[in-house]
């Protein structure tokens, strides 16, 4: 039977800042000469995708964590934010001292003014890190594209206390990530907002209506808290090592760590390569 194989980026093919492994390239592609497909599921839109992931070769992408999919030039799903949800959380992440990075279909946005306006507020030793996240994407400001279209907010902010004050203000509206199995650190927490019914598990469910299988024909592979809808939604639904612990409460499967080939290995295990 024919599995269709769904992988997250950062923190499962491969952690921030590093390519796949070439055992990992090789494991999927030879997947896929052996008739599964296998399709990238990640947060970032698909301009963010680094060149060495999307070059193992993939027969469709999950991106904006579930808000866009498609197959070729076939969109399946596109779920960008409503304009007065978009601009109500903009609006609250500004007055609140939270910094901001919109994703769009391909460009990414930020507000430079209020960027500036955070980090002049802030101690020395924590700018490097609110400017690392703002260096992870290029971005424009959002204010200068009026129509432009939002999919999913990324945000930083200076401290854990800081963001939990702000949180219970976003969760009617939208699924929180913070990313502490990524980027773990003592100044600032870093995570995205997702709006609710919009997520990598119902673009699953997409893609494998469209190839006439269902997602109990699906293998996921994840790490954060934003694959846990695809790890549950899919037949056999895997977390790595490193993924945060809620993810592997739910998951079917344990995988070791994204660091020492946690994908390669268990497909190999799962003799799909």
């Amino acid at each position: 039977m024919r599995k269709l194989l769904f992988f997250d980026i950062d923190g499962t093919l491969c952690m921030p800042g590093t390519q796949p492994s070439p055992r990992t390239v090789a494991t999927i592609r030879a997947a896929r000469a052996k008739g599964h497909k296998a399709f990238l599921s990640t947060g970032r839109n698909l301009s963010g995708v680094p060149q060495a992931v999307s070059a193992i070769g993939f027969d469709g992408y999950i991106t904006n964590a579930g808000a866009s999919a498609q197959v070729g030039d076939r969109m399946l799903v596109d779920e960008p934010l409503p304009k007065e949800l978009l601009d109500r959380t903009l609006a609250l992440l500004r007055e609140n001292d939270v910094c901001f990075a919109l994703q769009g279909g391909d460009d990414n946005y930020t507000d430079t003014a209020q960027n500036e306006a955070v980090k002049a507020k802030q101690p020395s030793d924590v700018l490097p890190y609110i400017q690392g996240f703002l260096d992870i994407i290029q971005l424009s400001d959002w204010d200068s594209h009026p129509g432009a279209v939002g999919y999913k907010i990324c945000f930083v902010a200076p401290s854990r206390e800081h963001w939990e004050r702000i949180r219970p203000m976003v969760e009617s509206d939208f699924s929180v990530t913070v990313f502490d199995n990524l980027f773990p650190n003592p100044y600032i927490i870093s995570g995205e907002l997702n709006r609710h019914g919009v997520d990598k598990g119902k673009a699953l469910q997409a893609i494998c209506a469209y190839f006439g299988q269902t997602a109990e024909d699906a293998i996921a592979f994840g790490d954060s808290t934003n694959d846990s809808a695809m790890i549950e939604a899919a037949g056999l639904g895997c977390a790595m090592e490193n993924a945060q612990e809620e993810v592997k409460a739910i998951a079917d499967r344990i995988c070791p760590h994204c660091a020492e080939d946690g994908v390669a290995r268990t497909l190999e295990e799962l003799e799909l390569c």
